[in-house]
C-alpha cells in the first residue's frame, strides 16, 4: 500500500513536530520517511528500527492524540484524505490580480480544508467527554475576546434552544466576575485560537480553584491554556498571509459547536423542538 503525500496523519505530524521530544522525533522523521514501511511493522519493530523505547514510541502516538499505536496505524493507512490538488489550494495565496471568482474560491476552500482537518484529527472521546459536560452543566459559560468573542456569541445564539442555562461573555472583567461566582457543577468553554492569552490563564487558574469545569476550543497546541483545561479540543486551520485574522478557525470553532448542539438536539427532541417554536413565535413578534 502506498501512503499519499497528502495523508493527513503525515500532515498532523508536520504540525505538531516542533512540540515532540528529542527521541519521539526520531520516530516522527522515520514514520515522514517510511510511511509505508511502519504501517507494516510492529511497535517492537518499530521501537527497534528507530533505536528509541516502546514506551517513546507510546508517548508519540498519544501526542497526536491517538489511544496507542495499533490506532495510530490505522489512521496512518487510512489517511490519505487529500490529493495534490487540495494541498496545492491550502498553501496558495490570493494575489493582487486575482478575479472575485478566484478570491471566493481560494476563501471558501481554506474554510472547507480548516473543517476536513478538524473532524479527521478530532479526538472524539475529547468531544463525548465535553458533549457530557454540557449536559450535565448547572451553569454553561461561553468566553471569548477580539474574534473568538464573536465565536461565543454566535454559540450562546444555538444554545439557547438547547434548554441549558448558558450565558456568553466577551468582557474580561465580567468574565472574571463570573468565574469568581462558578462552582463544582458549573462548565465554562472557552474560545482562543492562541490557547496562550494571559486574561484566560487567569480565569482558568480561578476556576479551578472552584472546581469549575474547562474547556478549551483553541488551534494552539501544548500552551499554557491546554495545560489547565479539563477538556481540550483542537482546531486545525492554516491562514494564508492575506487573513490576518484566523477566519478559517473560527469556522472551524463553530462546526465543532454545531456537532454538539445537534447531539443534543437529537437527545432532547421534545425541548428543542418546542423551544425553536416558542423563539420563532417570539421573534415574529418584531416583525411588520
Amino acid at each position: 500500500m502506498i501512503v499519499n503525500a497528502g495523508n493527513i496523519v503525515l500532515l498532523l505530524i508536520q504540525e505538531t513536530y516542533d512540540t515532540l521530544s528529542n527521541s519521539e522525533k526520531q520516530v516522527a522523521d522515520f514514520v515522514l520517511e517510511h510511511a509505508d514501511e511502519t504501517i507494516q511493522l510492529t511497535l517492537a519493530s518499530l521501537s527497534r528500527k528507530v533505536r528509541v523505547s516502546e514506551p517513546t514510541v507510546i508517548r508519540f502516538c498519544r501526542k497526536l492524540n491517538f489511544g496507542g499505536y495499533q490506532d495510530f496505524k490505522i489512521a496512518l493507512a487510512r489517511g490519505s484524505a487529500y490529493t495534490e490538488e487540495t494541498l496545492k489550494i491550502i498553501h496558495e495565496e490570493v494575489k493582487p490580480l486575482d478575479s472575485l471568482e478566484e478570491i471566493s474560491e481560494k476563501v471558501i476552500h481554506s474554510h472547507t480544508i480548516a473543517m476536513q482537518r478538524t473532524f479527521s484529527m478530532m479526538n472524539y472521546q475529547k468531544l463525548g467527554q465535553f458533549l457530557q459536560l454540557v449536559q450535565n452543566a448547572e451553569h454553561l459559560d461561553f468566553f471569548g475576546l477580539g474574534g473568538s468573542g464573536t465565536v461565543a456569541i454566535d454559540v450562546e445564539n444555538k444554545f439557547i434552544r438547547t434548554g441549558i442555562n448558558t450565558r456568553c461573555c466577551i468582557d474580561a472583567h465580567i468574565q472574571l466576575m463570573w468565574t469568581a461566582l462558578r462552582r463544582e457543577r458549573d462548565v465554562i468553554v472557552i474560545f482562543s485560537n492562541s490557547g496562550a492569552t494571559k486574561h484566560f490563564a487567569e480565569i482558568m487558574r480561578l476556576a479551578r480553584k472552584n472546581s469549575t469545569k474547562l474547556v478549551l476550543i483553541t488551534s494552539g497546541k501544548n500552551t499554557v491554556l491546554t495545560k489547565l483545561a479539563d477538556v481540550t479540543l483542537q482546531i486545525h486551520a492554516k491562514e494564508t498571509s492575506y487573513k490576518k485574522e484566523p477566519s478559517s478557525a473560527r469556522i472551524a470553532m463553530l462546526a465543532v459547536m454545531d456537532v454538539i448542539v445537534t447531539a443534543i438536539a437529537l437527545e432532547k427532541q421534545d425541548i428543542y423542538i418546542r423551544n425553536i417554536y416558542q423563539t420563532r413565535e417570539a421573534l415574529e413578534a418584531e416583525k411588520y
